[in-house]
């Protein structure tokens, strides 16, 4: 594990927006466009939209329980102190933001409604350029060569 030096502190990534609350507020646009403009593109699909949040829900539990066990804190904006390989970290680099994107799209199943799938596709671009980029860098920084053969070895998303 390579450090980002002894004389500078390490304030983490540098994530200016918490992702779950970026991500609430494109759910609240989404619901807000849907209640002064409909666009309904299929009907609503509660049963598969329940099946979605308890997958997106149980990602992101896993995903912060394997963050914890490995001593780092879940959140974007703190120093990371393990590189987490670990749990959903197997399978995908951001297990959390990709549970936040099933999040959105469970709303958009639910709804039926066209403004929920773009507020997915904005969710994804968003967490990608803002919170991703400057993850992948930081840890790139932080990690070295540990963090590039994890990037090799395991997709952003799935």
């Amino acid at each position: 594990m390579s450090g980002t030096g002894k004389d500078a502190p390490d304030h983490g990534p540098g994530v200016l927006l918490p992702p779950p609350l970026l991500v609430a507020g494109l759910i609240a646009f989404a619901w807000l466009l849907r209640q002064a403009v409909p666009l309904p593109v299929g009907g609503p699909l509660p049963m598969l939209a329940n099946l979605v949040f308890l997958a997106a829900f149980g990602l992101i539990l896993w995903a912060i329980l394997a963050m914890t066990r490995a001593g780092t804190d879940p959140r974007p904006d703190k120093p990371d102190q393990a590189l987490v390989e670990r749990g959903p970290f197997r399978f995908s680099r951001n297990p959390v933001y990709l549970g936040l994107v099933l999040l959105v799209i469970g709303f958009a199943l639910r709804w039926g409604d066209l403004w929920g799938w773009l507020a997915a596709l904005a969710s994804q671009q968003l967490l990608d350029r803002l919170v991703i980029a400057r993850e992948e860098a930081y840890l790139a920084t932080r990690f070295g060569a540990a963090y590039n053969a994890y990037r090799a070895r395991v997709r952003r998303w799935v």
